[in-house]
């Protein structure tokens, strides 16, 4: 039931079936040719146009991005490694055989020519998850491999890093394979752990833990609260919201972000409002109080992905798009455009907004 004065609308998206809660479904080489067009995802109306963005170097599975402050791609890839079953042991740890990856990890691209006019991140990372970019500049990065969050200014030197090298783990100075951060105007950061440890985790500036919320299952259908693979973030500072994709109860929740201060404020981590069975949810951005999310799913699952949009103030949702394979995480620009990447093929997809489908 809505609360505060917020309202979701409850969407009418059959739920789609549960698959590996990882990533290594999809195995796309290094070195897989960009395809000249896309012939597999359907827009919702004649308004909506899709394009590859031309990347001019090859890409690895495209796990993150974001966009800085010139409206800049930055992409977090896998360059030649690949999510497979055999990458992590039963306890989480990284396979030992698997060393840092020898090439740059993230590209600078130019989103109207594909230019890649920077590279970092060479012998740095082990399986890129999230990147975001804050208001200052700042670009937070999460591995899953090395269970780590790292910040990184402008020039990307580190110049925070959460968790211990490459240890998995469930108490305050661990990560347990993080996927995502959501960072406030005032410096405050939320961390999504992740695909062992179903929580939230809310930082000051300097890294100091503020406060914890959420936790695993402890029966189906889950309540408020409980998280199986909290996989993105959104945070809408200005509804004192952080929003939860989580991913395998095919659903999004959003609590208070703690955020506003005074006799009517509310502690971070109170469920607030949320949308349930509509698919397995990989990403959700915001920008004006649209939320805008993607979902994907296997083959053979009853509904196909969809890049959905949600208008919190009035709770009314559209489809702009379906069919996108294997979309793990999305991008808003400037204009509006929302940019899309994908494990597999290994590409970045732009997306111009029309009037959607409403549901």
């Amino acid at each position: 039931m809505p609360r505060f004065g917020i309202s979701f609308l409850v969407l009418g998206f059959a739920g789609l079936l549960n698959a590996s809660l990882l990533d290594y479904n999809y195995e796309p080489s290094f070195d897989e040719e960009q395809p000249p067009f896309i012939d597999q995802v359907v827009p919702a109306n004649d308004d909506q146009e899709a394009y590859i963005v031309p990347v001019s170097e090859p890409l690895g599975q495209v796990a993150g991005i974001a966009l800085d402050a010139q409206n800049h791609i930055l992409a977090f890839h896998r360059a030649d490694r690949v999510w497979e079953e055999t990458t992590f042991d039963t306890n989480a740890r990284l396979n030992k055989s698997l060393g840092a990856i020898a090439n740059e990890t993230i590209f600078v691209i130019d989103p109207e020519s594909g230019k890649v006019v920077e590279r970092h991140g060479a012998k740095q990372f082990y399986i890129p998850h999230g990147i975001t970019v804050d208001a200052q500049g700042n670009i937070y990065v999460t591995d899953v491999g090395l269970h780590q969050v790292i910040r990184m200014d402008k020039n990307f030197k580190p110049t925070l890093t959460l968790g211990h090298r490459l240890e998995p783990g469930e108490d305050e100075t661990h990560f347990c394979q993080p996927t995502d951060v959501a960072v406030a105007s005032n410096g405050d950061f939320f961390v999504a752990d992740g695909y062992c440890n179903s929580r939230v985790m809310k930082f000051d500036k300097d890294g100091k833990l503020l406060a914890v919320f959420g936790q695993a299952p402890t029966e189906f259908p889950a309540v408020e609260g409980e998280f199986l693979v909290p996989h993105s973030l959104s945070l809408i500072e200005d509804m004192n919201l952080i929003c939860v994709a989580d991913r395998e109860n095919e659903r999004i929740q959003c609590f208070s972000a703690g955020l506003t201060e005074g006799i009517r404020s509310i502690p971070t981590g109170i469920f607030i409002t949320g949308a349930e069975d509509i698919g397995r949810v990989y990403a959700i951005r915001e920008k004006e109080h649209y939320l805008i999310g993607i979902t994907d799913s296997e083959a053979d699952a009853p509904m196909e992905s969809q890049l959905f949009v949600m208008d919190m103030n009035t709770g009314k949702a559209n489809v702009f798009l379906k069919g996108v394979e294997n979309a793990h995480s999305l991008a808003i620009g400037n204009d509006g455009s929302v940019y899309i990447a994908q494990l597999g093929p290994n590409q970045i997809l732009k997306v111009v907004l029309g009037g959607g489908e409403e549901q």
